[in-house]
C-alpha cells in the first residue's frame, strides 16, 4: 500500500507543493476541499489510483530545502516563510491586476463584456484578500509565535491570552478561504481558465497569467495552510490547555 492512498489531497499538497500540478491537471481541487483522501478523489473524478500514486512518486522533490521540511517546521517557522512566500507574492500581483484591467476593458471591452464581469467579481477579492493577509499577519500569526515562544520556555507562564482565539481565528481563516475559492472558480470561468482570446494584446495576455500565476500560488497558499499550518498550531494550542491546567 503506498503512503499516499488514505493521505487527504491538501496535506499531500501542503508537504510537497509541485503535487499541485499533478491535481490541477486532473481537476481535483485540493484547496477548500482538500480533505478527501487521494482514494476517494481518484474515485470521484474516475481516475486510476496507482497511475495517480505513480505520477506522485515520481515527482523530483523540489530543490528548495525549506520546502523538504514544511512537516518539521514549527508553526513559526511555518508562518514567516507563508508571509516571506505567499503573502509577497500575492501582494504584488494585487497590485499590479487593477491597472492592467482597467487598461484591457478600455481597449478590448466592447468586444469582451466579460471583462466588466471580471473586474466586478476581482475588485472586491482583491480588498477582501488584502484584510485576510493583514488579519493573519497581525492578528493570527503573532499568536502563533507566542505559542511557541510558551511551549519552549522552561518557566511556563499560565497567563496566556490567547490560549481560546487561535482556534476561533483559524475558524474565521478557514471559512474566508472557501470564499476566496468560489471566487477563484467564478474567475477562471470568466477567462475560460486564463485563455486570452485571439485578438488579445500583450497586455491582455499578461494580465490572464498574472490571474493564472495568483489563482496557482493561492491554491498552494491555502493548501500550506489548512493541511499544515493549522492542525499544527490547534494541536499546539490543545497540548498548551492542558499544560495551563497542570500549573493551576
Amino acid at each position: 500500500m503506498s503512503k499516499y492512498e488514505h493521505l487527504s489531497i491538501g496535506r499531500i499538497v501542503a508537504e510537497n507543493l509541485a503535487a499541485a500540478v499533478i491535481f490541477e491537471k486532473h481537476g481535483m481541487d485540493f484547496c477548500c476541499h482538500g480533505e478527501q483522501t487521494l482514494k476517494e478523489a481518484c474515485l470521484k473524478h474516475g481516475i486510476d489510483l496507482d497511475e495517480l500514486i505513480s505520477e506522485l512518486e515520481a515527482l523530483e522533490r523540489p530543490s528548495n530545502k525549506e520546502q523538504l521540511e514544511f512537516s518539521d517546521m514549527n508553526i513559526a517557522e511555518l508562518a514567516e516563510f507563508i508571509v516571506q512566500t505567499h503573502h509577497t507574492f500575492t501582494k504584488k500581483v494585487l497590485s499590479a491586476i487593477p491597472d492592467r484591467l482597467d487598461t484591457v476593458i478600455r481597449v478590448h471591452g466592447c468586444r469582451h463584456p466579460e471583462l466588466a464581469e471580471l473586474q466586478t467579481e476581482f475588485t472586491p477579492f482583491s480588498e477582501k484578500l488584502t484584510i485576510h493577509l493583514q488579519k493573519e499577519e497581525e492578528i493570527l500569526f503573532p499568536d502563533l509565535e507566542d505559542m511557541v515562544q510558551s511551549q519552549q520556555n522552561a518557566s511556563f507562564n499560565s497567563d496566556v491570552s490567547f490560549l481560546g482565539t487561535v482556534s476561533r481565528i483559524i475558524g474565521e481563516m478557514e471559512q474566508e478561504h472557501e470564499i476566496a475559492g468560489e471566487i477563484l472558480d467564478r474567475i477562471h470561468t470568466l477567462t475560460n481558465g486564463f485563455k486570452a482570446p485571439g485578438d488579445a494584446c500583450n497586455t491582455y495576455r499578461l494580465l490572464y497569467r498574472e490571474l493564472a500565476s495568483l489563482e496557482q500560488d493561492l491554491h498552494c497558499h491555502i493548501a500550506l495552510e489548512n493541511y499544515m499550518l493549522f492542525p499544527k498550531a490547534i494541536e499546539l494550542e490543545r497540548i498548551l490547555f492542558i499544560k495551563k491546567r497542570s500549573t493551576i
